[in-house]
């Protein structure tokens, strides 16, 4: 990547976002960006129209005024601890956000188009002598290695008049894929990576957030003051958006919202990983070793048991379940042995095990806790999106610990516990016969 030297311009920084909607990871990147580049004195908001140029992504979205509406009510709103988590949160850390209604602006130019607007189309319509700074996701750039996406004639224009500010996206390493453009576009990319370091770490898990995530938490009916302000989450829940079907862009999925669909895949999965188990364990049984086994779960919501009973033959191998969703309920089955300084540890999924195993007589037994959410304001955990599985095995208890991003959905965190618990069983299982 580029470094930045003395002679970039990076006083006035440009963000290309469809608003879909906006949220606190957007203004928490431009936070990013002013903490690391001091000499940076205006951002400028380029809000899109809606009309997507990538032909691979057609979605229908909320009118171009409403997402507006949102993106200056939570600019309104940012630096107000009474209004704004992030603000709070600095604000009890001893940190100030700058992010402020005199540094930012909003374009609202090509709103006034009634065509996708090319990303380059920007570049030609700002005028300057020097690369012009423009905010993009690293997953943007991965698009520039699809000529279908991005032409020759784009690259060129973006390697000669663009400086790109980079901000990380989906584990996709910058790096590689720079090189990966020069190689096969031909053109070098001026390319300064976004350190999410130059914000407070206790900020830091609101880049976690995406639009996705919080349309998904609307369609969840969840509580949305952790990911956008109070009042641009208002306007949401007034507008009535992203709750029904209507927004979903895949045709062969038309009465399925973006969290359904989401979970329709989940549950596909969890299928997978219970079918891949269970031939394990049919296996186990024709060659007479320990095959039988029980569940005990408690944020899962008996998402585990329900996959290990999905398929026919199931009971050859499942014994029990239970799910102890409550405290009070982990308490009565646990007896002495509750932790009472922490139902989420290592301690207690393996406790939780062991007397699982007692109680259902069990080859084996797995067990799950942890905390599937969702973030609110209110319970302001550090835990949510954490994990812990343990397999009681015959002499042993297995431990393992997950970590998801803390933003994910009540149900996609109970699925996802259940996936990758179940994966984990068989792995350890396999290993352990």
């Amino acid at each position: 990547m580029s470094p930045i030297t003395a002679e970039d311009k990076l006083s006035t920084i440009f963000f290309p976002l469809t608003a879909n909607p906006a949220g606190n990871h957007h203004l928490l990147l431009v936070e990013s960006v002013l903490q690391q580049f001091p000499e940076t004195k205006l951002v400028v908001f380029l809000l899109s129209n809606g009309l997507h140029p990538d032909p691979f992504k057609h979605q229908t979205i909320p009118p171009a005024a409403l997402r507006l509406e949102i993106l200056r009510s939570a600019l309104a709103d940012w630096t107000d601890p009474e209004k704004s988590l992030p603000a709070q949160i600095a604000e009890e850390s001893g940190t100030s956000l700058k992010l402020n209604p005199n540094n930012c602006a909003i374009s609202r130019c090509e709103l006034s188009l009634n065509r996708p607007l090319r990303f380059v189309e920007h570049l030609k319509n700002i005028s300057g002598t020097e690369k012009i700074p423009m905010i993009v996701g690293a997953d943007l750039i991965e698009r520039m290695l699809n000529p279908q996406i991005f032409t020759t004639v784009d690259l060129k224009e973006i390697e000669k008049g663009c400086h790109l500010l980079a901000a990380s996206r989906n584990n996709i390493e910058l790096e590689s894929i720079l090189q990966l453009v020069k190689q096969k576009r031909g053109v070098t990319l001026t390319v300064t990576h976004i350190m999410p370091k130059a914000i407070a770490s206790n900020l830091q898990k609101f880049l976690l957030i995406s639009s996705t995530l919080i349309r998904r938490a609307t369609q969840a009916g969840h509580v949305l003051e952790a990911f956008l302000p109070k009042n641009a989450a208002r306007l949401i829940h007034q507008n009535s958006l992203y709750d029904g079907s209507s927004h979903v862009f895949n045709f062969q999925t038309v009465n399925m919202n973006e969290l359904q669909l989401r979970c329709s895949e989940l549950e596909r999965q969890l299928e997978e990983a219970a079918k891949k188990l269970q031939k394990l364990l049919d296996q186990l049984e024709t060659q007479n070793r320990a095959h039988r086994f029980a569940v005990v779960e408690t944020s899962a919501g008996g998402q585990i048991a329900e996959g290990c009973t999905s398929k026919s033959g199931a009971s050859q191998h499942f014994l029990a379940g239970r799910v102890l969703y409550s405290l009070e309920a982990q308490k009565q089955f646990l007896g002495r042995k509750f932790a009472e300084n922490s139902s989420l540890s290592d301690k207690q999924v393996r406790q939780l095990a062991k007397v699982m195993q007692k109680e259902s007589g069990a080859d084996w037994v797995l067990a799950e806790t942890g905390m599937a959410g969702p973030p609110s304001p209110e319970r302001r955990s550090k835990k949510n999106g954490q994990c812990h599985l343990g397999l009681a095995l015959s002499s042993e208890v297995k431990y393992k610990y997950l970590e998801l991003n803390p933003f994910l959905t009540r149900k996609e965190h109970q699925l996802l516990f259940a996936i990758e618990a179940l994966i984990w069983a068989e792995s350890v299982l396999k290993e352990h016969n």
